[in-house]
C-alpha cells in the first residue's frame, strides 16, 4: 500500500475523527450516522491530458438548518504544488453540478504546504474578478506534534508527520504516539494502519532508538510492546510474501529461458555458447519476443538475438 493510499484508507475509516480533530465546529453540525461515500468521480483533463479521481467524497446529513445534505471532499496531497488550487476548484465544480449539493472541500498535505488554514483559487478577465474559491487546508508539517499526540489515536498517528521542534525527547514522543494509538479502542486493522504511519514517518536512529527500546520495556508500556511484536510479525510476513512473489517471477523467467534454449536446439541443432550467454541475460520481455520469432525463424539471424 503506497503512502497516499494508506492515508486515503485511514481517512475513509476515520473521517469523523479527522473532522473532529481539525474542524470541530463543522463536525458538530454533521450527522455521522448518515455517512455514506459516493462513487469515485472521474475528472477528465484535470489537468489536460490526465484522468483523475477525487480521493474521498462523503455524503452526510446536517443536524439542523440548511443545507440538509452536504458533501465532504478530502484530497490527500504528498506536498504542495502550484497548480493544485485550480484542480481543487475543478473538483468542486464537477461535484457541485453533478450532485447538486453544497461541498466542503479540504486538502491534507503530508509534507510541506502553506501555514494558512485556507487556500484560494481566483479567476478574472480584463481586470474584473469573476470568482474566488476557498478551501480548507491542513498542512501537517506546520503543526506542533505535542499538541496532537494526546488528542486521539488518529491525532497521535498524524503527529508523526508534524513538527517536533519543541520536543528533544523523540523516544518519549514515539512511545506516546503508539501508546495513544493502542489505547484508543480501535480494531486491529485500524490500529495497524495508524501504527504503520508512525513507523513509516517517525524513524528513530542511534541513541534515540536505544532509549526508545529501554523506555517501552517498562511494564506500563505493555500494550506498546505487543504492538511492536505484531508490527515485527507483519513485516516478516510481508517480507516472506515479497520473497515468494520474487521467487515465482524468477521461476517463470527461468522457465522461459529453458524453453527457448530447448526450442533453439530442436530447430537449429547445437546452440552456440555465445547464443546461450545472450539468452541468459535477456529480460522477460525480450524472451517473449524471441519465443514468438522462433516459431517462424529459419536461421539464427532471424531470431535477432543481437551481439
Amino acid at each position: 500500500m503506497g503512502n497516499d493510499q494508506l492515508f486515503k484508507t485511514i481517512l475513509e475509516r476515520l473521517l469523523q475523527d479527522f473532522l473532529e480533530l481539525f474542524f470541530p465546529e463543522v463536525a458538530a453540525r454533521l450527522d455521522f450516522g448518515s455517512l455514506s461515500f459516493v462513487g469515485k468521480e472521474v475528472f477528465a483533463n484535470v489537468p489536460e491530458g490526465e484522468v483523475r479521481e477525487a480521493d474521498i467524497v462523503a455524503r452526510l446529513a446536517t443536524k439542523d438548518g440548511e443545507p440538509k445534505l452536504v458533501l465532504v471532499h478530502v484530497e490527500v496531497e504528498a506536498e504542495h504544488r502550484g497548480d493544485f488550487a485550480r484542480r481543487m476548484f475543478q473538483y468542486y465544480a464537477v461535484l457541485r453540478i453533478h450532485h447538486r449539493l453544497r461541498v466542503l472541500p479540504i486538502v491534507l498535505y503530508l509534507r510541506g504546504g502553506p501555514p494558512s488554514k485556507f487556500e484560494e483559487y481566483r479567476e478574472d478577465i480584463f481586470g474584473l474578478e469573476l470568482l474566488t474559491f476557498r478551501y480548507h487546508s491542513v498542512a501537517l508539517a506546520t503543526l506542533e506534534a505535542e499538541e496532537y499526540v494526546g488528542t486521539s489515536p488518529l491525532g497521535a498517528s498524524l503527529s508523526a508527520l508534524m513538527s517536533w521542534k519543541k520536543s528533544r525527547d523523540r523516544a518519549a514522543l514515539m512511545a506516546s504516539m503508539l501508546e495513544r494509538v493502542t489505547g484508543g479502542g480501535l480494531n486491529e486493522a485500524l490500529k495497524f494502519l495508524l501504527v504503520n504511519v508512525v513507523k513509516t514517518f517517525f524513524v528513530l536512529t542511534g541513541k534515540d532508538a536505544e532509549r526508545y527500546r529501554q523506555l517501552i520495556s517498562r511494564k506500563e508500556f505493555r500494550a506498546v510492546q505487543e504492538v511492536e511484536l505484531t508490527w515485527a510479525d507483519k513485516l516478516m510476513e510481508k517480507g516472506r510474501e515479497e520473497g515468494l512473489e520474487k521467487g515465482r517471477e524468477a521461476g517463470v523467467i527461468e522457465g522461459k529461458r529453458k524453453t527457448l534454449l530447448r526450442q533453439m536446439s530442436a530447430k537449429f541443432g547445437e546452440v552456440p555458447e555465445a547464443m546461450m550467454v545472450r539468452v541468459e541475460v535477456m529480460s522477460e520481455a525480450d524472451l517473449d519476443s524471441v519465443l514468438e520469432r522462433i516459431l517462424t525463424a529459419t536461421t539464427w539471424d532471424e531470431l535477432k538475438l543481437g551481439g
